[in-house]
């Protein structure tokens, strides 16, 4: 590691400190960091997990491993709040079955952006999420950005973090509270945050899901996924 790198996790780590010296999270956002993390470790070991959002949302979802998969890809580049409506949708559907104009229909119901090209990523990721076999290490990551159309570093590890394992979605509330102010990551580049992140994960003491969640709900006031 080079002399600035560690410079940037020393000042980051301190910020870190300092953030929770003027923002202690309330202990109702420290148990509902907890339950998103058992719910999540749920979803990837059962196959399915009812998602409860309070008292962020009033809101409970019904999830499967294919229905999170449509969840991720419809966030990109949208909001969180209309991809939870987009897959509370889902609950009484048969995915498998569904059509490009179905499930287009229901994302611009649900108010997700670009939800044209998002259908026909959904409709072929529901195709092929059948057909391969997720590995149970970290390149787990690389068979989905290379099998699923649609899915970029973000998306996967978003949805691997959504189904139990420790990812961090480098969006922009993320990069934002980093410094970063790119948007639009090369994989060397996403890569190189990633592994940044998780050196500040590992000096506070915390899992990359629970550090990410925590941060998120600093930025938007809210524990969602």
């Amino acid at each position: 590691m080079s002399t600035r790198e560690k410079e940037f996790l020393s000042k980051t780590s301190e910020s870190i400190k300092c953030k929770r010296c003027r923002f202690e999270p309330p202990e109702f956002v420290i148990d509902a960091i907890k339950q998103r993390i058992r719910e999540f470790k749920t979803l990837g070991e059962r196959g399915q997990v009812t998602f409860n959002f309070k008292p962020f949302l009033e809101l409970e979802i019904d999830a499967t491993v294919e229905t999170e998969l449509a969840f991720c890809i419809s966030t990109a580049n949208s909001s969180a709040k209309s991809g939870l409506k987009f897959q509370k949708m889902l609950e009484d559907r048969d995915v498998f079955a569904m059509s490009v104009s179905d499930f287009e229909e229901l994302l611009k119901s649900a108010g997700v952006r670009f939800y044209k090209r998002k259908a026909v990523y959904i409709k072929e990721a529901m195709e092929k999420i059948q057909k391969i076999k997720i590995p149970d290490d970290d390149s787990a990551r690389e068979v989905l950005v290379k099998e699923i159309y649609g899915l970029g570093y973000k998306e996967a590890s978003h949805f691997l973090r959504n189904i139990g394992r420790d990812f961090v979605i480098l969006d922009r509330h993320i990069l934002e509270w980093l410094g970063v102010s790119q948007r639009s990551l090369s994989k060397k580049k996403y890569l190189e945050i990633e592994e940044k992140f998780k050196e500040i994960a590992k000096r506070t003491g915390k899992s990359v899901s629970e550090l990410d969640l925590l941060l998120w709900s600093m930025k938007t006031g809210l524990v969602l996924k």
